[in-house]
């Protein structure tokens, strides 16, 4: 008898192992199924954010401008044009842009304007106005490339209530507006 128990403990033993062995393979298993579903939920989360983001810089990322000069109200003026290309206006704008001076030593007055609604268009702002001048699409007015020293800050609120803020680099960053005095 003591045979047939030796078996059946031998074969006990046996069933033992083959089921943790599987036990393990499962728990191995589901722990990888786990954590490819962890990953697919950060990646579906980080889309979702970039949806979201993308959505959110809709608007204010048609807002640009450059300096210019040219024949603006009868007189050749420097300045910034900003174009609103966006199907809705911007609110609280305003625009800085500290004294510099041309390569001749010419002074280009500082601008600080506002606008607390800019609809879509193409707009110039200069030293001589408190607020934009609206342009009409057929007038030109010549862009000054390549110095950084004629660019302007510019600070509004979107359709949506969402402030941004771009900077002489030309970086459009979601930040405080300040609220101008007009």
């Amino acid at each position: 008898m003591d045979f047939w128990v030796d078996i059946a403990e031998i074969i006990g033993a046996l069933a033992t192992s083959l089921a943790l062995f599987f036990v393990a393979k499962a728990t191995r298993h589901s722990r990888q199924t786990v954590e490819e579903s962890q990953r697919m939920r950060r990646l579906e989360a980080e889309r979702d954010e970039r949806a979201i983001t993308t959505a959110a810089r809709r608007q204010a990322g048609r807002v640009a401008f450059w300096p210019v000069r040219g024949n603006v109200q009868g007189r050749t003026q420097w300045g910034i044009e900003l174009v609103n290309s966006s199907e809705a206006p911007v609110f609280r704008l305003s625009i800085e842009r500290a004294e510099g001076a041309t390569r001749q030593g010419v002074v280009i007055p500082e601008i600080k304007a506002t606008a607390k609604i800019l609809p879509p268009g193409r707009y110039f702002f200069s030293d001589s106005q408190r607020w934009p001048s609206y342009l009409e699409p057929h007038q030109v007015l010549e862009p000054i490339p390549g110095n950084i020293d004629y660019m302007a800050t510019v600070r509004f609120m979107d359709s949506d209530g969402l402030e941004w803020v771009r900077g002489v680099d030309g970086r459009l960053e979601e930040g405080g507006v300040k609220s101008p005095g007009a």
